[in-house]
């Protein structure tokens, strides 16, 4: 995540392939400098299927979470998306804030 990029007012989510598979994609493409063959291909399918997978699955719990989310336009990340604003609040929030209020009640209670 990248907070308030100038411009943007908002959090970037992005998300990057484990180091490993990128290693072996770079490997590939290296190999494959014009991306002709199979192999480099694959690659580049795998990665761009896992982007809109993940990009597609954090921007659905995000948005369940009460988040405005966009993606960015971003060609060097199309992947990455952009929270804005709240615009439902936590269920988990409040469920934590009655929580600490019943606490406090409670612990208030005795006291006395």
């Amino acid at each position: 995540m990248t907070v308030d990029v100038p411009d943007l007012h908002g959090v970037l989510v992005d998300w990057r392939e484990h180091a490993v598979l990128l290693d072996a994609g770079q490997q590939a493409w290296a190999e494959d400098p014009h991306r002709e063959g199979e192999e480099a291909a694959a690659f580049a399918r795998l990665m761009s299927t896992i982007g809109e997978a993940m990009s597609a699955a954090m921007r659905t719990i995000l948005m369940a979470a009460g988040m405005e989310v966009s993606g960015t336009g971003n060609d060097y990340a199309p992947h990455e998306l952009v929270v804005t604003r709240r615009v439902a609040p936590s269920v988990w929030r409040a469920r934590r804030d009655a929580q600490f209020v019943r606490r406090t009640d409670s612990m208030s209670s005795l006291r006395l």
